[in-house]
Protein backbone atom coordinates (compact mmCIF):
# COMPACT_ATOMS: atom_id res chain seq x y z
CA UNK A 1 0.00 0.00 0.00
CA UNK A 2 0.99 3.30 -0.98
CA UNK A 3 2.13 5.99 1.84
CA UNK A 4 -0.45 8.42 2.59
CA UNK A 5 -0.55 10.94 0.06
CA UNK A 6 1.13 14.83 0.93
CA UNK A 7 0.06 18.09 -0.37
CA UNK A 8 3.62 19.23 -0.06
CA UNK A 9 5.07 16.40 -2.10
CA UNK A 10 2.48 16.70 -4.53
CA UNK A 11 2.97 20.46 -4.99
CA UNK A 12 6.92 20.01 -4.27
CA UNK A 13 7.32 17.01 -7.02
CA UNK A 14 4.29 17.15 -9.73
CA UNK A 15 2.56 20.56 -9.41
CA UNK A 16 5.24 22.82 -9.39
CA UNK A 17 7.04 21.64 -12.07
CA UNK A 18 3.88 21.14 -14.15
CA UNK A 19 2.89 25.16 -13.34
CA UNK A 20 6.43 26.26 -14.42
CA UNK A 21 8.77 23.94 -16.03
CA UNK A 22 11.04 21.54 -14.36
CA UNK A 23 11.30 17.33 -13.75
CA UNK A 24 7.97 15.98 -12.24
CA UNK A 25 8.74 13.24 -9.45
CA UNK A 26 5.57 11.51 -9.77
CA UNK A 27 4.62 9.75 -6.04
CA UNK A 28 3.80 6.40 -5.86
CA UNK A 29 0.16 5.42 -7.16
CA UNK A 30 -2.39 6.84 -5.40
CA UNK A 31 -5.48 5.69 -6.51
CA UNK A 32 -8.84 6.77 -6.62
CA UNK A 33 -10.12 6.05 -3.06
CA UNK A 34 -7.07 7.44 -1.17
CA UNK A 35 -7.11 10.06 -4.01
CA UNK A 36 -11.02 11.11 -2.59
CA UNK A 37 -9.91 11.11 1.30
CA UNK A 38 -7.02 13.31 0.58
CA UNK A 39 -9.06 16.05 -1.94
CA UNK A 40 -12.04 15.95 0.70
CA UNK A 41 -9.84 16.60 3.92
CA UNK A 42 -10.49 20.41 5.04
CA UNK A 43 -6.61 20.77 5.54
CA UNK A 44 -5.63 21.16 2.06
CA UNK A 45 -4.48 25.08 2.61
CA UNK A 46 -0.91 24.18 2.64
CA UNK A 47 1.58 27.14 2.92
CA UNK A 48 4.94 27.59 2.77
CA UNK A 49 7.63 26.30 -0.21
CA UNK A 50 6.77 24.99 -3.27
CA UNK A 51 2.71 25.80 -2.58
CA UNK A 52 3.20 29.13 -2.25
CA UNK A 53 5.24 29.51 -5.63
CA UNK A 54 2.60 27.29 -6.79
CA UNK A 55 -0.11 30.03 -6.12
CA UNK A 56 1.79 32.62 -7.84
CA UNK A 57 2.01 30.52 -11.04
CA UNK A 58 -1.37 29.97 -11.12
CA UNK A 59 -2.23 33.53 -10.89
CA UNK A 60 -0.14 34.74 -13.69
CA UNK A 61 -1.28 31.79 -15.81
CA UNK A 62 -5.00 33.07 -15.23
CA UNK A 63 -4.22 36.37 -15.85
CA UNK A 64 -3.52 35.42 -19.67
CA UNK A 65 -6.91 34.97 -20.21
CA UNK A 66 -8.64 37.13 -17.33
CA UNK A 67 -8.28 40.43 -15.54
CA UNK A 68 -8.54 38.75 -11.76
CA UNK A 69 -6.70 39.23 -8.82
CA UNK A 70 -7.18 36.03 -6.99
CA UNK A 71 -8.50 32.05 -8.32
CA UNK A 72 -8.28 30.71 -4.96
CA UNK A 73 -6.50 27.85 -3.72
CA UNK A 74 -6.93 23.99 -5.59
CA UNK A 75 -10.50 23.12 -5.00
CA UNK A 76 -11.13 19.35 -4.49
CA UNK A 77 -11.64 18.55 -8.23
CA UNK A 78 -8.12 20.22 -9.09
CA UNK A 79 -6.31 18.03 -6.44
CA UNK A 80 -8.50 15.00 -7.66
CA UNK A 81 -7.20 15.36 -11.11
CA UNK A 82 -3.54 15.90 -9.48
CA UNK A 83 -3.58 12.77 -8.17
CA UNK A 84 -4.90 11.22 -11.67
CA UNK A 85 -2.02 13.12 -13.38
CA UNK A 86 0.37 11.77 -11.15
CA UNK A 87 -1.01 8.04 -11.29
CA UNK A 88 -1.38 8.62 -15.15
CA UNK A 89 2.14 9.33 -15.37
CA UNK A 90 3.16 6.34 -13.54
CA UNK A 91 1.35 4.12 -15.70
CA UNK A 92 4.59 4.49 -18.09
CA UNK A 93 6.87 3.84 -15.50
CA UNK A 94 9.15 0.81 -16.09
CA UNK A 95 10.31 0.42 -12.84
CA UNK A 96 7.54 0.53 -10.45
CA UNK A 97 7.31 -3.18 -8.68
CA UNK A 98 4.87 -4.96 -6.11
CA UNK A 99 1.72 -3.35 -7.17
CA UNK A 100 0.32 -5.02 -10.50
CA UNK A 101 2.55 -7.82 -11.47
CA UNK A 102 2.68 -8.21 -15.13
CA UNK A 103 -0.27 -6.73 -15.77
CA UNK A 104 0.02 -3.51 -13.29
CA UNK A 105 -0.23 -0.68 -16.00
CA UNK A 106 -3.43 -1.96 -17.51
CA UNK A 107 -5.48 -1.95 -13.85
CA UNK A 108 -3.40 1.17 -12.66
CA UNK A 109 -5.09 2.92 -15.85
CA UNK A 110 -8.43 1.80 -15.11
CA UNK A 111 -8.18 3.53 -11.71
CA UNK A 112 -6.74 6.60 -13.07
CA UNK A 113 -9.83 6.31 -15.32
CA UNK A 114 -12.10 6.32 -12.20
CA UNK A 115 -10.20 9.35 -10.76
CA UNK A 116 -10.74 11.64 -13.37
CA UNK A 117 -14.26 10.89 -13.60
CA UNK A 118 -14.28 11.57 -9.81
CA UNK A 119 -13.38 15.07 -10.74
CA UNK A 120 -16.13 15.45 -13.37
CA UNK A 121 -15.84 18.30 -15.30
CA UNK A 122 -15.73 22.14 -14.24
CA UNK A 123 -19.28 23.54 -12.57
CA UNK A 124 -19.04 27.12 -13.48
CA UNK A 125 -16.39 29.39 -15.78
CA UNK A 126 -14.10 30.44 -12.95
CA UNK A 127 -13.50 26.83 -11.86
CA UNK A 128 -12.44 26.15 -15.43
CA UNK A 129 -10.35 29.35 -15.44
CA UNK A 130 -8.67 27.67 -11.95
CA UNK A 131 -8.14 24.58 -13.95
CA UNK A 132 -6.50 26.22 -17.08
CA UNK A 133 -4.26 28.17 -14.38
CA UNK A 134 -3.01 24.60 -13.13
CA UNK A 135 -2.91 22.30 -16.21
CA UNK A 136 -2.65 24.77 -19.18
CA UNK A 137 0.96 23.15 -19.86
CA UNK A 138 0.27 19.33 -19.48
CA UNK A 139 0.99 18.54 -22.98
CA UNK A 140 3.73 19.72 -22.39
CA UNK A 141 5.42 17.20 -20.15
CA UNK A 142 7.32 14.60 -21.79
CA UNK A 143 10.23 11.73 -21.09
CA UNK A 144 13.89 11.65 -22.45
CA UNK A 145 14.26 8.41 -23.13
CA UNK A 146 18.22 6.83 -23.81
CA UNK A 147 19.58 4.03 -26.05
CA UNK A 148 23.21 3.07 -25.28
CA UNK A 149 24.63 0.70 -27.98
CA UNK A 150 27.68 -0.72 -27.78
CA UNK A 151 29.09 -3.68 -29.57
CA UNK A 152 27.39 -6.25 -28.41
CA UNK A 153 23.97 -5.18 -27.93
CA UNK A 154 21.85 -2.26 -26.88
CA UNK A 155 19.45 -1.11 -24.08
CA UNK A 156 16.51 1.56 -23.91
CA UNK A 157 16.51 3.54 -20.32
CA UNK A 158 12.97 5.39 -20.52
CA UNK A 159 12.79 8.29 -18.55
CA UNK A 160 15.80 7.39 -16.38
CA UNK A 161 19.33 7.92 -16.73
CA UNK A 162 21.79 5.01 -18.01
CA UNK A 163 23.72 3.53 -15.59
CA UNK A 164 27.59 4.62 -15.30
CA UNK A 165 29.14 0.74 -16.16
CA UNK A 166 27.46 1.24 -19.39
CA UNK A 167 29.32 4.38 -20.54
CA UNK A 168 32.62 3.09 -19.31
CA UNK A 169 35.33 2.69 -22.17
CA UNK A 170 33.78 4.24 -24.94
CA UNK A 171 36.17 3.76 -27.91
CA UNK A 172 37.23 0.10 -26.92
CA UNK A 173 33.10 -0.94 -26.56
CA UNK A 174 32.19 1.53 -29.67
CA UNK A 175 29.69 3.09 -27.00
CA UNK A 176 26.80 5.28 -28.78
CA UNK A 177 24.05 7.24 -26.79
CA UNK A 178 21.33 8.56 -28.47
CA UNK A 179 18.34 10.64 -26.56
CA UNK A 180 14.95 10.88 -27.69
CA UNK A 181 12.43 13.07 -26.18
CA UNK A 182 8.89 11.49 -25.51
CA UNK A 183 5.56 13.60 -25.72
CA UNK A 184 3.25 13.06 -22.63
CA UNK A 185 1.38 12.00 -25.39
CA UNK A 186 3.39 9.11 -26.41
CA UNK A 187 4.19 7.82 -23.45
CA UNK A 188 1.77 4.66 -23.27
CA UNK A 189 4.05 1.84 -21.64
CA UNK A 190 5.51 -0.68 -23.86
CA UNK A 191 3.16 -3.31 -24.62
CA UNK A 192 0.52 -1.63 -23.73
CA UNK A 193 -2.65 -0.85 -25.55
CA UNK A 194 -1.72 3.39 -26.25
CA UNK A 195 -5.69 3.69 -27.68
CA UNK A 196 -6.38 3.06 -23.98
CA UNK A 197 -3.76 5.29 -22.62
CA UNK A 198 -5.04 7.96 -25.12
CA UNK A 199 -8.64 7.41 -23.94
CA UNK A 200 -7.39 8.52 -20.51
CA UNK A 201 -5.38 11.61 -21.41
CA UNK A 202 -8.11 12.71 -23.53
CA UNK A 203 -10.53 12.26 -20.80
CA UNK A 204 -8.30 14.16 -18.61
CA UNK A 205 -7.98 17.03 -21.12
CA UNK A 206 -12.09 16.68 -21.47
CA UNK A 207 -12.15 17.78 -17.45
CA UNK A 208 -10.21 20.67 -18.32
CA UNK A 209 -12.23 22.26 -21.06
CA UNK A 210 -10.40 25.76 -21.98
CA UNK A 211 -6.92 23.35 -22.11
CA UNK A 212 -8.90 21.31 -24.10
CA UNK A 213 -10.21 24.00 -26.51
CA UNK A 214 -6.27 25.67 -26.56
CA UNK A 215 -4.59 22.73 -27.69
CA UNK A 216 -7.34 21.23 -30.13
CA UNK A 217 -4.81 21.73 -32.82
CA UNK A 218 -2.81 18.84 -31.36
CA UNK A 219 -1.82 15.41 -32.44
CA UNK A 220 -2.97 12.75 -30.26
CA UNK A 221 -6.28 12.64 -28.74
CA UNK A 222 -8.03 14.49 -31.34
CA UNK A 223 -10.21 17.32 -29.97
CA UNK A 224 -13.93 16.65 -29.63
CA UNK A 225 -16.56 18.97 -27.94
CA UNK A 226 -18.13 17.61 -25.06
CA UNK A 227 -20.06 18.30 -22.10
CA UNK A 228 -17.42 20.35 -20.24
CA UNK A 229 -16.37 22.53 -23.40
CA UNK A 230 -19.78 22.83 -24.59
CA UNK A 231 -21.34 23.73 -20.77
CA UNK A 232 -18.17 26.61 -21.33
CA UNK A 233 -19.04 28.36 -24.37
CA UNK A 234 -22.93 28.08 -23.18
CA UNK A 235 -22.35 31.01 -21.05
CA UNK A 236 -21.16 34.86 -21.53
CA UNK A 237 -18.29 34.66 -19.17
CA UNK A 238 -16.88 31.09 -20.85
CA UNK A 239 -17.58 31.56 -24.35
CA UNK A 240 -15.03 34.64 -23.67
CA UNK A 241 -12.57 32.75 -21.58
CA UNK A 242 -12.66 29.91 -24.57
CA UNK A 243 -11.89 32.51 -27.38
CA UNK A 244 -9.04 34.27 -25.33
CA UNK A 245 -7.83 30.86 -25.05
CA UNK A 246 -7.38 29.49 -28.66
CA UNK A 247 -6.47 33.14 -29.75
CA UNK A 248 -3.43 32.42 -27.46
CA UNK A 249 -3.49 28.76 -29.03
CA UNK A 250 -0.13 27.88 -30.79
CA UNK A 251 -1.04 27.64 -33.89
CA UNK A 252 -4.54 29.45 -34.45
CA UNK A 253 -5.36 28.44 -37.97
CA UNK A 254 -4.38 24.52 -37.31
CA UNK A 255 -6.97 24.90 -34.11
CA UNK A 256 -9.67 26.68 -36.21
CA UNK A 257 -9.26 23.13 -38.63
CA UNK A 258 -9.23 21.03 -35.58
CA UNK A 259 -12.49 22.94 -34.40
CA UNK A 260 -13.88 22.50 -37.87
CA UNK A 261 -13.88 18.95 -37.94
CA UNK A 262 -14.99 18.95 -34.30
CA UNK A 263 -18.31 20.71 -35.72
CA UNK A 264 -18.74 18.03 -38.01
CA UNK A 265 -19.19 15.54 -35.46
CA UNK A 266 -21.88 16.92 -33.45
CA UNK A 267 -25.38 16.06 -34.57
CA UNK A 268 -27.80 17.45 -31.69
CA UNK A 269 -29.18 20.40 -33.36
CA UNK A 270 -29.19 23.52 -30.31
CA UNK A 271 -25.28 22.27 -29.58
CA UNK A 272 -24.76 22.78 -33.63
CA UNK A 273 -25.67 25.96 -33.63
CA UNK A 274 -24.17 27.03 -30.72
CA UNK A 275 -20.35 25.45 -31.45
CA UNK A 276 -21.51 27.52 -35.06
CA UNK A 277 -21.98 30.50 -33.89
CA UNK A 278 -18.87 30.15 -31.66
CA UNK A 279 -16.53 29.58 -34.64
CA UNK A 280 -18.06 32.33 -36.63
CA UNK A 281 -17.32 34.28 -33.26
CA UNK A 282 -13.63 33.03 -33.01
CA UNK A 283 -12.87 32.60 -36.93
CA UNK A 284 -13.76 36.94 -36.72
CA UNK A 285 -11.14 37.46 -33.77
CA UNK A 286 -8.02 40.13 -34.60
CA UNK A 287 -4.83 38.43 -34.19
Amino acid sequence: MAALVSAQALAEQVLLPLIEGGTLRPLEPIGPVQALEFASAESLAVTGGAMDAVRAHRIRAARRLASVDAIGDLSKGEWLLTCALNDLVQTTNPSLVGWFDKDRPRKLMELVRGQVQQAGAPRQASEALSRYATFGRILTLGRVDTTVSWWVGSETFRGIEPPPRLLRWRGVRRVRTQQQRVSIGEMAPEGFDGRGYEDVLGMFLRANPLTDLQTAARKRCAFAWSGGSLALIGTTVGRNLARRAIVRAENFELTLEALTRANAQVEHTPARELVERFYEDLAGQPR
